[in-house]
């Protein structure tokens, strides 16, 4: 299995997200690829694991990383962890660039939804694989 994980500051948006999808007709590829969309509890995740520990987990375990556009400086910080470890090759992190717009604006949240599904099937076809750090909207 693998797919996109919702870090625990946007699991609460994986089904409006989804719903999104669905109602644009995204869904439908992404399951024929065996794309899914998953949150820690899907996957048997503590909540505190720390941003190293996850990323190493989705790189190992074929899991893109869904977060909102946050910066923490420590060495466990995925910031840094992105910095020591990533290389081209690894799955990128998606970040949705702005998460009170994605809340607020069926606009943007759209166009989010469209980006998400379009940057899934490239990275799963090793399209995208040269990013360490999405931003989305594009």
């Amino acid at each position: 299995m693998h797919g996109l994980l919702a870090d625990v500051n946007v699991q609460g948006h994986l089904p409006y997200l989804r719903g999104l999808m669905e109602g644009q007709g995204l869904l439908e590829i992404r399951t024929e690829m065996g794309i899914s969309l998953v949150n820690f509890p899907d996957l048997g995740l503590d909540r505190a694991t720390d941003d190293r520990t996850l990323w190493h987990f989705c790189q190992e375990n074929g899991w893109v990383l869904f977060t909102d556009n946050r910066s923490r400086e420590d060495e466990n910080s995925l910031t840094a962890t992105i910095q020591d470890s990533w290389h081209e090759g690894h799955l990128p992190v998606l970040t949705l660039a702005n998460k009170g717009k994605f809340e607020n604006s069926a606009t943007y949240a759209t166009r989010v939804a469209q980006d998400v599904a379009e940057v899934l099937v490239l990275v799963f076809v090793d399209e995208i694989r040269n990013q360490p750090r999405i931003f989305v909207p594009l």
